[in-house]
């Protein structure tokens, strides 16, 4: 298993089953969940 930790919620995903996920800056990025996702993105939009 690989893991990688939601940049939101900070919990541990595994990547071949994380809720969500998307590259940003070239790199990939993993959720727990659609909604960690939505907040990412919407933190990125502010900057």
């Amino acid at each position: 298993m690989t893991s990688a930790k939601d940049p939101i919620c900070g919990m541990t995903v595994d990547t071949a089953t994380a809720a969500a996920h998307g590259t940003y800056d070239g790199q990939p990025v993993y959720f727990c969940s659609v909604a960690c996702q939505t907040a990412y993105e919407s933190r990125r939009a502010q900057r």
